[in-house]
Order: C-alpha cells, then structure tokens, then sequence
C-alpha cells in the first residue's frame, strides 16, 4: 500500500511540473526575388548557406522568398546560389536587445543600414523594411537578372 502511495504521487509530481523555457522569438531577415526588367516576383531554384557559419539554411529549393538569420553582431554574410549561378550577399545592421518574457527571455531585432552584393545573377537589392523583427515580413527585394540563352 505504501508502494502504491509513493507512486501515485510520483505520478502527481511529473505530470504537475510544465516545462518553463520557451524558445524566443527569432527575428529573421525576409529576402523575396524579383525579376529586374519585369519587376514580377520570380520563384528561382536557391541554396544558400551562411558565410562563417558553415550552415546551409536552403538547398536547390524553388522559393519566391528566403528567410535569413542575422548574427548578432553588426554583420552576416551569406552565399546564395540561384538557378546554380552564386553571389554573395552582405548585411550591415544595428543590434537591439528585446525582453520576451519570464519564460523564453530576450531576443534581438535589427535595423538594416546598408546590403553589398555580387552582380553575377543579382542585379540590384532594395531595401522595403529596415526593421527585421519577429513579425517577418519583406525586408529586401533582391532583383535578378534573367537567366541568358546560350547558342552552342
């Protein structure tokens, strides 16, 4: 009976513990691709893999957009493949430090102060929202050149 009693209360205390940590919100960086004659959204196929980070965050997917973690430093490089032609891609930003909650803590937001690039498929880049924050929306139009027809 005792056994029994010590069982059903170590029962009750784990079911009645909850998991405390949350993960916090991540802020990321929502890049869309535009054709730079027709100005229309394109869906190319896209890798990319972070510079310094040996991560690859899309590999040959077909996308009309791309979500970019930011370091949490003044800068991120990325390598971005589209349609198997690279380019490099390089944001310049300010850090600000956010409280989420008790439960998941700070995260950070970013202001964009400026993007360089590569002119291998990417035309131009054109800053629409300079605050990258958890509510992801489009923060830069990258506009690319159409791929040319070779005649062999």
């Amino acid at each position: 009976m005792k056994r029994l009693f010590y069982l059903i209360l170590l029962l009750t205390i784990v079911t009645a513990c909850k998991e405390v940590f949350e993960a916090p919100p991540q802020a990321l960086l929502q890049a869309s691709f535009y054709h730079s004659t027709t100005k229309r959204t394109m869906s190319p196929i896209v890798t990319v893999m972070g510079i310094g980070s040996d991560s690859l965050l899309y590999n040959e997917e077909i996308a009309s957009s791309v979500l970019l973690p930011l370091a949490k430093t003044d800068t991120s490089h990325f390598m971005i493949w589209i349609d198997s032609k690279s380019d490099s891609i390089s944001f310049i930003y300010t850090t600000t430090q956010k409280y989420a909650s008790m439960e998941s803590g700070f995260y950070y937001e970013y202001k964009l102060r400026s993007v360089g690039f590569s002119q291998n498929r990417i035309d131009s880049v054109e800053i629409k929202d300079s605050l990258v924050t958890t509510k992801w929306n489009e923060n830069i139009k990258i506009y690319i050149h159409p791929l040319s027809v070779s005649n062999n």
